[in-house]
């Protein structure tokens, strides 16, 4: 038997809002909605159309296990971020409560770094697409990470 699964619009835009597109991530999302209605289905026995929701990638996001499963990368990037250049872990810290970004003066400010290093830490993570600046305020990229750095 051959099931074909499909997602709707809301659901595929919510993934990408989640994931940046972080292969990863993406494989994970996919796997967890997919093992989801696998239960649902083939365990419970109970009908269920094949098509996944926005809801369906809320549920699977905020159940108890999900940050545990995509250990490696969220370690993998904190872990990268404490290497070479000093204070990126400090900047992910402060702009994690952020969903819209931080100026760089309220960084400065809120991480206690100077101008230079600063904006070299910024720069690394921003090579290592982490953050991003839009209209003077930097941010984490992938939101799903940046809820595990709240939760660390």
């Amino acid at each position: 038997m051959q099931l074909h699964i499909k997602l709707v619009l809301e659901a595929l835009d919510e993934i990408y809002a989640l994931t940046h597109g972080q292969p990863y991530l993406v494989q994970l999302l996919g796997f967890q909605l997919v093992r989801r209605y696998n239960n649902f289905v083939f365990e419970q026995g109970r009908p269920r159309d094949s098509v996944f929701t926005l809801e369906d990638v809320e549920v699977v996001i905020n159940e108890p296990g999900f940050f545990k499963q995509g250990r490696y990368y969220f370690t993998g990037v904190w872990g990268q971020a404490a290497r070479s250049v000093e204070g990126q872990q400090a900047i992910l810290r402060v702009l994690a409560p952020h969903t819209e970004g931080l100026s760089l003066d309220a960084l400065a400010q809120s991480t206690n770094m100077n101008n230079a290093d600063l904006q070299e830490a910024l720069n690394t993570l921003k090579r290592h697409d982490v953050v991003e600046e839009t209209q003077g305020s930097w941010r984490i990229i992938v939101e799903l990470f940046r809820r595990w750095v709240l939760q660390q």
